[in-house]
């Protein structure tokens, strides 16, 4: 049954009231008749508008379902409470209207004007309201669905940004440690080179092949731009690979510091910075 029907019950009323000289000098009894088909159009035509509404307010739940799931957690959460608004007036309305129907099927019930197709037509409405509750029902399924997929997608969104804010954090950040080469052996960092030529011109050292990165100091290579030694320039020597035009090392008597003129460059080669005091 679609809406039409509604019209055809109120026009049915009016040809009933005209019938019955409703627009004439009503005689003795006839102002109830009246009322009656006054009060029977007023909720047929209630019952209409509520329909218009229901129909009205799912288009607008389908239009932020369809927006719903492409839009940013904030917005999404502002399409779902618009849709949540939305289903609440739609149950609401369907509740009033089916007060309304029971309203007229009790009224057409006592009345002794009943009109048997008023019956019909309460029965019509009822089954009307019933098929619009099942289908907002599927509606609501719907949309949690959605709902949690929409969850679900954020949610996958928040762990990539996650991972992206901890890659950055990995990728601006450096280890540095120095000592004596007994130290830095002790620790497991450094070893002697094995390559005996090497030796007998100058003591080489070489990276250990699995070292406890715990043992290292950490730093920011964008806020780190200078490192100072409690020892001179020339006892200072740097193991791992850095480009030799991205520092500078400045003597300061009995001290140094290391210049990090390009983080960037320096840091390029090797994350790690070993530096033995000899």
């Amino acid at each position: 049954m679609d809406t039409m029907a509604l019209i055809r019950g109120i026009l049915l009323l009016v040809i009933l009231c005209t019938a019955s000289g409703c627009s004439s000098q009503p005689e003795r009894g006839e102002e109830s008749r009246q009322e009656y088909v006054e009060s029977v159009m007023a909720i047929l035509t209630q019952v209409q508008k509520n329909l218009n509404r229901i129909h009205q307010k799912t288009a607008v739940v389908e239009r932020l379902s369809s927006t719903m799931e492409t839009a940013r957690p904030q917005s999404a959460e502002d399409v779902g409470k618009d849709i949540f608004e939305s289903i609440r007036f739609i149950d609401s309305t369907l509740e009033s209207s089916r007060q309304l129907i029971a309203r007229l099927e009790e009224e057409n019930r006592v009345s002794k004007y009943r009109v048997e197709s008023v019956d019909q037509l309460t029965l019509e409405l009822r089954q009307l309201i019933e098929d619009k509750d099942l289908e907002i029902g599927a509606l609501k399924e719907q949309v949690a669905m959605l709902d949690e997929q929409v969850a679900e997608l954020h949610e996958t969104v928040d762990v990539l940004d996650e991972f992206i804010l901890e890659q950055e954090d990995r990728l601006s950040f450096a280890y540095y440690i120095s000592g004596s080469y007994q130290e830095l052996a002790r620790k497991g960092v450094l070893t002697a080179s094995s390559n005996p030529i090497a030796g007998m011109f100058s003591r080489t050292y070489s990276m250990s092949g699995d070292f406890d990165i715990s043992q290292f100091e950490r730093i920011d290579i964008f806020e780190t731009r200078d490192l100072f030694f409690e020892s001179p320039k020339k006892s200072l020597r740097i193991v791992t690979p850095h480009s030799i035009d991205s520092y500078e090392l400045i003597e300061g008597g009995n001290s140094s510091l290391l210049l990090i003129k390009d983080e960037n460059e320096f840091w390029r080669k090797s994350r790690c910075l070993v530096i033995v005091e000899e």
